[in-house]
């Protein structure tokens, strides 16, 4: 069995090893073909074809795009090529043992190559193509204007209104690029490849600045001769119009915008006349928004002149508002005058408030003056009323609120006279509360403060009786008028809840008195402290620590019994 076994096992590895040889000897072979697919890229005369083509003129675009070409060329020959050679060295190394699978990964990993160096020869070729076929372009493109040229000078000299002042100039230029390509020619004959190049460098420059001029100088031209010579025309007859029909412009600053747009067109008229687009192309963007603000100014003083009409009804309306509203706080505070003290200076604040509106009259005098004389334009005077807008509106608000304020006097005196009245009334009936309690006496403090408040009564009497009545001193007097009297209410509760426990206390203690020194002594003193000084709370101090040593729940069976004092 065993034998069985190991000969199995022997017929395996043998099995496994002639397979690892063949697929070995298999990989040998594609190591090989990778060679042959590298000298096939190789032999694909892409290192010629870049040096033919750095003779040809390179400008511009071409000259990046064949410096790319150059870039990938190197990357080419100096990066993948060397790693293909790495890689496939290694593969061959890894042949001659029997790890299949690093072989395979070597295999794969100079595919991986060699694809990338098809694709970046394939870039390569691709880019060359465009380059020559650009070239060709340019050369027929050069070619094609030296053909031009008698036809370009003859529409120069035929289209004065499309070329202007810059026609001279321009046939000057068409010139020189004639001289410049008959030097090229005799240069390629003579075979001087790179003074020809730079030559060509030249036409093709020239070629794009002819076109470019071509193209641009006409626009121009028509937009600063006639475009905005109409334009400058029609704001002018517009504002003529617009000043029959009413409307007023600040002519110094128009006349000023007018002759600016003229300077700034005479100057692009000059840049084109030598060839400076770019100048002339600023020039022309800034006319243009320097007529376009010129039209603004136009509709602006249209719609404020509409405006202003249409909004001076509204600042009537707001005037006469807050006219009637000052004259109407001016006969209430005189009336209230004579009643009232100012403690706020409300006549002050219904003087300044007609101060405002006599401003407000003198301004509105002001523009209607400037507006008859044409002194100030309409978007001014709309300016001006928005601000009297927001004056009115603030003055609307503060003379109602003024108004509110001293409309509350007569209620806020009659209230506090009613407040006085009440107080009074219940400073009697506590009075007489008292009274009916048959009390020997009151205490000092609380006569002292029940004296008190009485002054302070008698002033809140004064103050809602005076001839002119500070109403601010009369709310404090009323605020400390009640507050006191809460006090001395609930002052005179506690007074006559002591005396009724100081009478029950020394009723309850007289029944010690035969057997009790100490307490005879306590009664005693706390019976003349009741009847002489009127002190309750004293009786109860002198009596409660005695009476609680005899019976120590006397006291407060006492206090539990005691009967809810109503005054």
């Amino acid at each position: 069995m065993w034998i069985i076994i190991g000969i199995m096992l022997v017929l395996l590895v043998f099995a496994a090893v002639s397979w690892a040889i063949m697929e070995q000897r298999k990989a040998a072979g594609q190591v090989a073909d990778f060679e042959l697919a590298k000298k096939a890229l190789l032999n694909e005369h892409v290192d010629q074809s870049i040096k033919e083509a750095k003779k040809i003129s390179l400008s511009g675009q071409a000259l990046k795009e064949y410096e790319a070409i150059q870039g990938q060329y190197s990357y080419l020959k100096k990066t993948l090529f060397a790693q293909m050679d790495q890689v496939r060295v290694e593969a061959e190394r890894k042949t001659a043992g029997l790890n299949v699978w690093a072989t395979k990964h070597s295999l794969r990993k100079l595919l991986a190559l060699t694809k990338e160096a098809a694709q970046v020869q394939a870039s390569i070729k691709d880019g060359l193509n465009n380059l020559y076929k650009q070239n060709e372009r340019h050369h027929a493109i050069i070619h094609q204007l030296h053909e031009e040229r008698a036809v370009i000078l003859k529409r120069i000299e035929d289209e004065p209104e499309n070329f202007g002042p810059s026609a001279k100039a321009l046939i000057d230029f068409v010139k020189d690029g004639e001289d410049n390509y008959q030097r090229y020619l005799d240069l390629v004959e003579q075979g001087e490849a790179v003074e020809a190049s730079e030559v060509f460098e030249t036409l093709g420059m020239e070629a794009g600045q002819l076109t470019h001029y071509l193209q641009s100088i006409p626009l121009i031209f028509v937009q600063l001769n006639q475009k905005f010579i109409e334009q400058i025309q029609e704001i002018v007859s517009g504002k003529v119009d617009l000043e029959k029909r009413g409307v007023i412009f600040d002519n110094q600053l128009v006349q000023a915008d007018l002759e600016r747009i003229d300077q700034d067109r005479l100057k692009a008229l000059d840049a084109l006349e030598s060839l400076k687009i770019k100048e002339a192309t600023d020039l022309q963007l800034r006319l243009n928004q320097e007529i376009q603000d010129l039209y603004d100014v136009l509709e602006k003083e249209l719609n404020a002149y509409r405006l202003y009409f249409k909004q001076q009804e509204v600042v009537q309306e707001a005037f006469d508002r807050i006219s009637e509203q000052n004259h109407s706080l001016m006969i209430e505070l005189a009336y209230l005058k004579g009643r009232f003290q100012f403690a706020n200076d409300e006549d002050g604040q219904q003087q300044g408030y007609a101060k405002e509106i006599e401003d407000l009259v003198t301004g509105q005098q002001e523009v209607s003056s400037a507006l008859s004389d044409k002194t100030m334009t309409y978007s001014e005077a709309v300016a001006r009323q928005e601000k009297w807008l927001t004056v009115m509106q603030e003055l609307d608000r503060d003379q109602v609120a003024l108004y509110k304020q001293i409309e509350a006097f007569q209620p806020a005196l009659k209230s506090a006279k009613t407040y006085s009245d009440d107080y009074i009334g219940q400073l009697k009936d506590l009075k007489r509360s008292l009274e009916r309690r048959d009390l020997p006496g009151l205490p000092k403090l609380f006569l002292d403060h029940f004296f008190a408040l009485s002054d302070e009564m008698a002033r809140l009497d004064t103050a809602v009786n005076a001839s002119q009545v500070d109403l601010d001193a009369v709310q404090r007097q009323v605020n400390i008028v009640s507050s006191d009297l809460d006090t001395l209410k609930e002052e005179a509760k506690v007074v006559a809840e002591q005396a009724d426990l100081s009478v029950a206390l020394m009723q309850y203690a007289s029944r010690y008195v035969d057997e009790n020194g100490q307490m005879a002594q306590a009664l005693q003193k706390a019976s003349k402290l009741y009847n002489d000084e009127f002190d309750y709370a004293a009786v109860i101090g002198e009596i409660k620590p005695v009476l609680n040593e005899i019976e120590p729940d006397a006291y407060a069976r006492l206090v539990a019994n005691q009967n809810s004092i109503e005054l």
